[in-house]
C-alpha cells in the first residue's frame, strides 16, 4: 500500500512537471493558447514540491537506503510510462474520438 501512495505521489509530481512545459500542456490540454507565467511557476512549483514529499515520505519510511531504492525505482517506472503516454496523446485522442 505504500508503494501505491509512493507512485501516486510521483506520478502527480512528474505530470504537474510535465505540464509546466508548453509543448505538453497544448497536447494535454489541447488549447493553442500561452501558457501563463502563474501557472507555470504553479505546475513546477507543485510538482517539484510532491516529488520532495514523496522521497521523504519512502525515507521516512523505509529508511535511507532502502527509501531512496524505492524512490529510483518508482521514479524509473512512473517516468517511463508517463514518457510513453505523452508522446502518444494525440494518438489516443483521436482513437478514443
Amino acid at each position: 500500500m505504500l508503494i501505491l501512495l509512493q507512485i501516486i505521489l510521483q506520478l502527480l509530481g512528474f505530470t504537474l512537471l510535465s505540464l509546466s512545459l508548453q509543448r505538453h500542456y497544448n497536447d494535454v490540454i489541447g488549447q493553442a493558447r500561452r501558457l501563463k507565467k502563474s501557472t507555470y511557476l504553479l505546475f513546477r512549483c507543485l510538482g517539484i514540491a510532491l516529488l520532495i514529499v514523496a522521497t521523504a515520505n519512502a525515507i521516512y519510511t523505509w529508511g535511507t537506503a532502502l527509501g531512496l531504492v524505492y524512490v529510483f525505482a518508482t521514479a524509473t517506472l512512473v517516468a517511463t510510462t508517463l514518457a510513453i503516454l505523452l508522446a502518444y496523446i494525440t494518438r489516443l485522442k483521436a482513437m478514443l474520438e
